[in-house]
């Protein structure tokens, strides 16, 4: 099913936004983010919503297009302690030329498919938004001590 947006008379408008795992969510717009080239492998998905997890420091990242796609995210500077990302102008200007203050970086979250296993996160491409224009991207990161799967803890 397509997201839909209802208005009830002054309030604000809101976008149904059904999800295979999450069920339907009631979200503002301004939770959308516009990934002008997608995601690596996931080219031809734009628009995603970003939405606080109940464990603080995680996010998903929910297409709008696709009920079944769906990401967690991480505050890789919470959990790396020497992580640091330089994006040059070009991203910058990739994204709308945001003030630090309003630029958020995230990566993205592979969870482990047994207990053993802790999830990991990919350092190597984080997902930079601009909180400011709601245009975000995957930048690959080509120097950097990190890998694509770094073991961390989850939060709580």
């Amino acid at each position: 099913m397509s997201p839909g947006v209802i208005s009830a008379g002054s309030r604000t408008r809101f976008m149904i936004l059904e999800s295979d795992l999450l069920g339907t969510l009631e979200i503002d717009p301004s939770q959308v983010f516009h990934f002008p080239s997608g995601l690596y492998g996931f080219p031809d998905s734009h628009d995603f919503a970003l939405l606080p997890a109940e464990q603080n420091g995680l996010y998903w990242l929910h297409s709008t297009e696709h009920s079944a796609l769906l990401f967690v995210l991480v505050d890789p500077f919470v959990h790396f302690e020497n992580y640091a990302v330089d994006l040059g102008p070009a991203e910058l200007k990739a994204l709308g030329d945001p003030d630090r203050s309003e630029l958020l970086v995230l990566a993205i979250v592979t969870l482990p498919r047994t207990r053993d296993e802790q999830p990991t996160a990919n350092l190597q491409g984080p997902i930079a938004i601009n909180l400011s224009s709601r245009v975000a991207r995957q930048f690959p990161l080509s120097e950097t001590e990190y890998g694509l799967r770094e073991p961390f803890e989850l939060p709580g």
